[in-house]
């Protein structure tokens, strides 16, 4: 029940400054025994990992499951950070500084790895302050530099330390250090304190009552400098207010403690040896986990699957460190290099930035000689078909102009020839995106060759309405015949049976208007009366011109377009026939003359005995 009997007060300001983004985070938790307080600031540039974010929580979730002030545990704690960092390193190394403090309310303990600064504030002056680990606390360190230059020394962000380090993480541990009422620690990333003295925030600790004030008038002097780019920066504040009050140890229970524990010692040696046997049969397991993630990595790096090699790698990797086998940790730790450096190279060629790729195949290429499981022949080749990939994105980006223009078929003249020379080079992924696209642009061109048919219909369907209106029955059937064609090629079923509706009433307007213009029925060529059928039989025989008329005539009443245009000019023909004899004539042509004209051409034929009243039909 520490914290009951003690009293920690916390706050803390943090902001991502000119940027976006703010890497920095702070995260706390507080026990019924002990504190955990940790502030980290994000080094890398990857866009969708927070690498400060995951090393704070990985710590804090560690320190949950068993608290401690150790250095064992606490270093553990950090080492596992450092683990998950260089595990989730696919596309960019991950990188981040870090300072973790702990404390039981009594006394307190801090591990640093990079350039997150503390601040030990007693009775209103600096008690300490913590070393940054980098090129200009070194030189400060030689005495080569003054100490307080280091927070302006143009060396002071080149680190030496940091979470994410491919050479493993070296942190500074600081012993037990015993607090007292009225203290004041400060947590403070790079963007608060090189841009905040620390004479200044002395006189922002005078003034403030409380931390909520102290932060934020460490951010009011930060931001009053009018700084033309202002970094990432996070200050949090811890007032000791009250510590826990220990009781004073008695020595002779301690040295009877230290017999019991003697005796316990003697009594379970034989407990010790089971443990040392266990402790040498998981090391055993290790080792066989070690070598069979080296060798599954091999086989991932000689066929070229370099994402999976890099994960064996680094499995390979922690379990040489768990053995401590400093040897292979180092082999695999610059293999998994090799293999980082060919994922981030493919990963730009993804992202069609051939010159990061290039860079990054290069720097594999260099160390891949070393390494008997990386063909170098082939981080050649691809580095040689960067040219070609260059190309074929440029193809792809011209194609993409043309189809925001509107110019589809040219758009997928250049998607096919992209398409095609990806298919050669074996740019996979650009082959994929290049058949969305080719399908995309033949759908648009689609559409558009029906929307044109469609408008070539609805113009048909237009001319044979005004035709209807003009009463040139004839030219709208053919107009509604065209459009139906269209219709039904296009699939626009409704429109089709629109089409065969607008056919029929033509063709019954016409038959109408043939009616209404004397045309008898097909097959009769006679407006004065019937003939009987001999008489008719005789007139067929002998008046060939009247008997090649009736077929024509029996055409129009069928109702076929031939037989339409043959049966106008029979109606027109019986307009205007004044029953002459003289205009009726063999010609094939005139046949369709006036019923008067066709019943003289029977009267005049081979058999004169006919009655020709007989004609009248009654």
């Amino acid at each position: 029940m520490r914290k009951d009997n003690s009293d920690f007060s916390t706050a803390f300001v943090s902001e991502a400054g000119s940027y976006i983004d703010n890497r920095d985070y702070f995260a706390f938790m507080e026990t019924d025994d002990m504190a955990c307080y940790v502030l980290a600031d994000g080094l890398d540039s990857d866009q969708e990992l927070r690498s400060a974010e995951m090393a704070v929580k990985t710590v804090l979730e560690n320190f949950m499951e068993k608290p401690s002030m150790s250095k064992r545990r606490l270093m553990r704690d950090l080492r596992e950070a450092q683990e998950w960092l260089q595990f989730e390193s696919r596309r960019v190394r991950l990188k981040a500084s870090l300072l973790m403090v702990v404390t039981n309310y009594n006394k307190m303990v801090y591990v640093s790895c990079g350039n997150v600064r503390l601040y030990h504030f007693r009775n209103g002056r600096l008690n300490f302050r913590s070393k940054d680990h980098s090129l200009a606390q070194s030189l400060a360190d030689d005495g080569r530099i003054p100490d307080e230059a280091t927070s302006t020394h143009e060396e002071r962000g080149n680190l030496l330390e940091y979470l994410g380090n491919p050479n493993g993480v070296h942190a500074h541990y600081a012993k037990k250090t015993q607090l007292a009422d009225g203290d004041v620690l400060l947590l403070a990333t790079s963007g608060m304190w090189e841009d905040v003295e620390l004479a200044e925030m002395l006189g922002a600790l005078e003034e403030a009552k409380d931390p909520v004030m102290l932060t934020d008038t460490l951010e009011e002097v930060l931001l009053s400098k009018q700084r033309r780019t202002v970094n990432n920066y996070t200050a949090a504040a811890i007032y000791v207010n009250k510590v826990f009050q220990e009781k004073p140890k008695n020595r002779r229970k301690l040295i009877k403690r230290i017999l019991i524990a003697l005796l316990v010692f003697v009594v379970m040696g034989t407990g010790a040896w089971i443990t040392l046997a266990r402790m040498a049969a998981n090391k055993a397991a290790a080792l066989e986990a070690m070598i069979e993630s080296a060798q599954t990595a091999d086989d991932y790096a000689r066929t070229g699957d370099y994402a999976k090699a890099l994960k064996s790698y680094s499995e390979a990797k922690n379990a040489a460190i768990k053995i401590n086998d400093k040897i292979h940790k180092r082999l695999y730790t610059a293999e998994q290099k090799v293999s980082q450096l060919m994922v981030d190279g493919d990963g730009y060629v993804e992202k069609a930035d051939f010159t990061k790729a290039e860079a990054s195949y290069e720097k594999a290429r260099k160390s891949a000689g070393l390494y008997p499981p990386f063909n170098v022949k082939d981080i050649e080749h691809k580095i040689d078909q960067l040219d070609s990939y260059a190309e074929t994105a440029s193809w792809m980006k011209d194609g993409d102009l043309k189809f925001q223009g509107g110019d589809y078929t040219n758009a997928l003249k250049l998607y096919k020839k992209a398409n095609k020379a990806a298919m050669e080079s074996g740019y996979t992924s650009a082959q994929k995106e290049l058949e969305k696209k080719i399908t995309e642009t033949n759908d648009k061109l689609t559409s558009i060759q029906q929307q044109l048919k469609e408008i070539q219909a609805g113009k048909l369907q237009a001319k044979g309405d005004r035709m209807m209106k003009d009463l040139d029955y004839e030219g709208a059937m053919d107009a509604y015949s065209g459009a139906q064609e269209i219709y039904q090629e296009i699939d626009k079923l409704e429109s089709v049976l629109a089409m065969e509706r607008s056919i029929a009433k033509a063709e019954e307007k016409q038959s109408a208007e043939q009616q209404k213009n004397g045309q008898l029925p097909a097959g009769l060529g006679f407006s004065d009366g019937a003939m009987n059928e001999t008489d008719a039989g005789s007139a067929a025989n002998e008046a060939p011109s009247s008997a090649a008329a009736t077929p024509a005539t029996a055409k129009a009443s069928a109702g076929t377009t031939p037989a339409k245009k043959e049966a106008s000019s029979t109606a027109k023909g019986s307009g205007t026939g004044n029953g002459n004899a003289s205009s009726t004539k063999a010609d094939t042509s005139k046949e369709q003359g006036t019923t008067d004209s066709a019943a003289k051409a029977a009267g005049e034929s081979d058999s004169p005995s006919q009655d020709r009243p007989a004609a009248d039909g009654k």
